[in-house]
């Protein structure tokens, strides 16, 4: 059976006052990383092996107190060979 690698980036809008919580939320979630931010808006990378996995992050991440909205700008899938990680 193959496994797929799925990865999209989203950026994040966060209420400013709330921006350095919202970081260290983000940083705990497995398998997101952080790329770049300003005051209020954060560019987010996830990975997942499913498309259900990313979606799962994607509304952790919008439930983290302060983020206004979290929009996907980037998604992309491929199937890994086997012995692939």
């Amino acid at each position: 059976m193959s496994k797929e690698l799925h990865i999209t980036s989203l950026v994040v809008q966060v209420m400013p006052h709330k921006m350095a919580d919202v970081r260290q939320h983000i940083m705990a979630i497995e398998n997101a990383e952080l790329s770049v931010n300003n005051e209020v808006k954060l560019v987010v990378v996830l990975e997942g092996g499913s498309q259900r996995a990313l979606m799962d992050g994607i509304e952790q991440i919008n439930a983290i107190p302060g983020v206004l909205s979290a929009t996907m700008v980037y998604h992309q899938s491929e199937e890994l060979e086997e012995g692939e990680e």
